[in-house]
């Protein structure tokens, strides 16, 4: 068992980062106010145990605030961006392809409820371990104390580092222990999972997961999030939510950025060509 290292919310990414190269784990104390977190959870209304999916439409303070935690977007980017050089006709161009939301959700631990298993989240994206580049990165904000006996998170420190030959070991898991407001930041190749919750009280974890703007969403979020809720978001979340091109072309809708699409519904003849590549 190792510990988790912790930052205050005004970390600096670059060490947060090095941190989770090694660890595949940290914890931020005090990410977000613990009025937020009830402000998210009254806006969700009734959660049941288990996972409760589409967090980003259900809860616009979620979408617009939590999921763009500075220190998360600026980690994101380092962590998913991707570069690649294309050739086309005798000349090579630089193409990057931004990050996106892969899913959001909220994990809640009923009274009584059972552990749920070790996996790796990026086991969506066919992931060879260790990865040559990270498939997922994810946030978990705690929105209700969370004790080892209420369903804490189990991680094992360090594994986003093995071999997909090596199995995790009970001795070699880690319980993060959090209070409301707190939040987890994790690689997709690092094993987790939840323990049981042996209290008379349920644990409230609000999670997002994001991964390259090439990859495949774990969750839709074009049908996760409509866009009639979509709209109302500004247009950076709406671009993280994956309503950009990838660069080169992938998204596209009748060669447009698809935001210039919804604007112009598809008439060519309103529309300003940009560069796709």
């Amino acid at each position: 068992m190792s510990g988790v290292k912790h930052f205050s919310a005004s970390a600096d990414p670059h060490e947060v980062h090095q941190f989770l190269k090694a660890d595949g784990v940290v914890v931020i104390e005090g990410a977000a106010s613990r009025e937020d977190m009830d402000a998210v959870v009254e806006e969700v209304g009734s959660i049941s145990g288990g996972h409760t999916f589409a967090l980003a439409a259900k809860s616009k303070l979620f979408a617009t605030k939590l999921l763009m935690n500075p220190v998360y977007i600026d980690l994101v980017k380092r962590i998913l961006t991707d570069t690649c050089i294309i050739y086309y006709e005798k000349e090579r161009t630089v193409s990057i392809s931004e990050p996106q939301v892969s899913q959001t959700s909220i994990l809640s631990a009923a009274p009584g409820s059972a552990p749920w298993g070790l996996r790796r989240q990026d086991e969506c994206h066919h992931i060879t371990h260790p990865a040559k580049r990270e498939a997922d990165f994810g946030i978990a904000y705690a929105a209700t104390d969370i004790t080892k006996d209420s369903g804490a998170i189990r991680v094992v420190v360090g594994s986003n580092n093995w071999t997909d030959e090596r199995d995790p070991t009970e001795k070699e898991e880690t319980f993060i222990e959090l209070r409301k407001g707190d939040a987890i930041l994790c690689l997709g190749s690092v094993f987790y999972g939840q323990a049981e919750n042996t209290t008379d009280k349920p644990s409230v974890l609000l999670n997002a997961f994001s991964t390259p703007g090439y990859r495949r969403q774990e969750e839709n979020q074009y049908l996760a999030v409509p866009w009639e809720v979509a709209v109302q978001y500004p247009s950076n979340i709406q671009r993280f939510l994956g309503y950009y091109v990838s660069r080169p072309y992938g998204g596209a809708v009748e060669h447009m950025e698809p935001l210039d699409y919804l604007k112009v519904k598809g008439d060519w003849s309103k529309y300003i060509p940009v560069d796709l590549i």
